[in-house]
């Protein structure tokens, strides 16, 4: 039953952070400047451009996001590595929903910079912890090469008749819908609601939260009760012997 539990879980908890994912791109891309955060390749190519144009000034703004995302990545993977009792995917998870908050109450005349620096360093976080769904890699906060293996998977499937590749095919379709519908909350949200649309997100990760902790709750008492039956089973079974 708790095996059951966790996989039937995980499909809603990628689903969510897709959601989230799609909505940070419409949030960032509506509401502050145009500018796409999830993944760094338009700032790397803006930095470049900045650089080679002399606005050292302009490139800066691109290159703090570029570190905040490098900086999660680093986080991520040498935290879980080095203190292995942490539940990080429930830290991570809480940890998403605070920062998510903040956002929502950054002034409005405070600098956009505040919010790519943020954003940029929690997608890196959250891209770099969920990371496979049912045994297949994939993104949950941008959709290049979800859109790839979708295609790939899918012309497999045909070419090899095989249920598996349209299994991932069908997984991949699925994130990227996700993400979809979390751009089109995103866009509907922004204008009406303004920085305060992102609690949204905040709302969307309480019940992910709440199942993380059950998770959590229930293999600790697994943890706690299998020594109690090892025990019990030991010692009917030394008078079974007597």
């Amino acid at each position: 039953m708790f095996t059951n539990f966790k996989k039937n879980l995980t499909p809603y908890v990628f689903a969510m952070f897709a959601v989230i994912g799609g909505f940070l791109e419409a949030f960032t891309f509506v509401l502050h400047g145009g500018v796409f955060c999830n993944a760094q390749t338009g700032n790397v190519v803006m930095f470049v451009i900045r650089m080679v144009e002399g606005q050292f000034g302009a490139g800066l703004r691109y290159l703090y996001s570029i570190v905040a995302y490098i900086i999660g990545i680093i986080l991520s993977t040498v935290i879980p590595r080095r203190f292995k009792k942490i539940n990080w995917p429930l830290a991570v998870t809480a940890l998403e929903i605070v920062v998510l908050v903040a956002i929502a109450f950054i002034p409005a005349s405070a600098s956009d910079w505040f919010t790519y620096v943020t954003v940029a360093f929690i997608c890196s976080v959250q891209y770099n912890t969920f990371t496979k769904l049912n045994g297949v890699p994939l993104a949950t906060t941008f959709c290049t090469n979800n859109i790839r293996q979708v295609v790939i998977h899918f012309s497999n499937g045909v070419a090899q008749k095989s249920r598996e590749e349209h299994f991932k095919s069908a997984t991949y379709a699925f994130i990227i819908i996700c993400f979809a519908a979390g751009a089109a909350i995103g866009v509907l949200a922004a204008r009406p609601m303004g920085n305060y649309c992102i609690l949204i997100c905040a709302a969307l990760l309480l019940p992910v939260l709440a199942l993380f902790i059950a998770d959590s709750a229930l293999s600790a008492r697994r943890t706690e009760v299998a020594p109690g039956c090892t025990d019990g089973n030991s010692q009917s079974s030394d008078e079974d012997k007597k």
